[in-house]
């Protein structure tokens, strides 16, 4: 989105008076986030203080009086505006050391994922979810969590079914409440596959990646005329989960040399044996199933918005980051691979505090450049 200087200081002036459009206020909401989270380090305050108030006259914004009493946040919002939509104009009125270090900090971090998704029908066509949404229902219709109509939902047959690929790229995640009222929330360059509708007697769906499962349990009529529970089961890669209603943990991606299934409430069968809350179920390449005490905080971290590591190496943590932030990652020494580092860091925080965490080992560093992280 391109805008002038008249454009970028009605737009805020709008803004901070509070008569912008729900549109308006999205667009600046979302571009200030997008500067937050790219430079989450707070400035000196005298600093950032003289660059507000040089922003203030640049933008005509009256900073005496009751403008001065806003806080210093509305007016970062403007200097947001002026690096997103107008850099030529930031250069102006800039020292030229400011921009070169707001440049260099630009291209040496990355800003984490965020919500995205695409569903795609068995006749090829596909969706684009909205972005601005953190996840979509799978009814008769479909719609975004918060009631609005998915466009291009005339998909969905009136009767039958047809099977959904619902995807995330790398640096995305998503929510989806299936047909039945289970809602999976799935991770980065994850998909999961399943039925417009499930059978009467079975419900079943494919993942690969990583899902967090809350399963709505379901009744059914057996011969004898009692109801029984209906079961939901996932399978993953030679794994099959068979669970009624309860909460867990999947992690299946391709290039990882286990399947983990983390319980969280409920029962589960990983291929026939029983998993206990509290319990982790991984299940090697060859088909051996190891059952133990699982870390359930470790596991589930990622849907709670955190990385946690708990004493992994840098080529097993770089597996979960790399995914989150898009990013190649090149080893120029073979041996910081297997480096160990422990540590809790937001998953909305950008890719410099990850690499800060790591470098406190005082064994790595790490240089970034675009979207490459190189370990040296």
């Amino acid at each position: 989105m391109e805008m002038n200087q008249d454009e970028i200081k009605l737009l805020v002036d709008r803004y901070l008076n509070g008569t912008c459009s729900e549109e308006e206020a999205r667009i600046v909401n979302s571009h200030f986030n997008k500067i937050m989270a790219e430079t989450p380090d707070i400035e000196p305050l005298a600093n950032l203080s003289k660059r507000k108030r040089r922003v203030g006259r640049n933008l005509g914004i009256d900073l005496s009086k009751k403008s001065r009493i806003r806080s210093f946040y509305y007016i970062s919002i403007a200097a947001a505006l002026l690096l997103i939509f107008s850099g030529w104009w930031f250069f102006k009125w800039s020292d030229s050391g400011e921009v070169h270090n707001t440049l260099t900090m630009q291209r040496e971090d990355v800003a984490p994922g965020s919500s995205g998704a695409t569903l795609t029908f068995s006749d090829g066509r596909k969706i684009v979810l909205d972005s601005t949404r953190a996840g979509a229902i799978i009814g008769k219709s479909l719609t975004y969590n918060d009631g609005s109509p998915i466009i291009g939902s005339d998909v969905l047959p009136a009767n039958g079914t047809i099977p959904i690929v619902a995807a995330t790229d790398k640096g995305q995640t998503y929510t989806f409440i299936l047909p039945d009222g289970s809602k999976v929330w799935l991770n980065a360059d994850s998909k999961l596959t399943f039925p417009s509708r499930f059978a009467a007697n079975e419900r079943r769906v494919s993942l690969e990646g990583e899902g967090y499962f809350e399963i709505n349990e379901q009744r059914i009529r057996n011969k004898d005329n009692r109801y029984t529970k209906l079961p939901f089961i996932v399978s993953s890669q030679g794994q099959e989960v068979k669970v009624t209603g309860t909460k867990f943990n999947i992690a299946a991606y391709r290039n990882e040399k286990v399947i983990k299934t983390t319980l969280l409430e409920g029962g589960v069968l990983v291929n026939g044996q029983l998993l206990k809350p509290g319990q982790q179920g991984s299940l090697s390449a060859t088909g051996d199933l190891k059952i133990e005490e699982a870390d359930v905080m470790q596991a589930i971290g990622w849907q709670q918005g955190d990385f946690i590591f708990r004493g992994e190496t840098l080529e097993e943590v770089f597996c979960t980051v790399a995914r989150w932030y898009n990013v190649e990652v090149r080893y120029q020494r073979n041996d910081a691979r297997y480096i160990t580092v422990g540590g809790t860091v937001s998953r909305s925080r950008s890719i410099r505090a990850v690499l800060d965490l790591m470098e406190r080992t005082g064994k790595v560093t790490f240089k970034v450049s675009d979207n490459v992280i190189t370990v040296m």
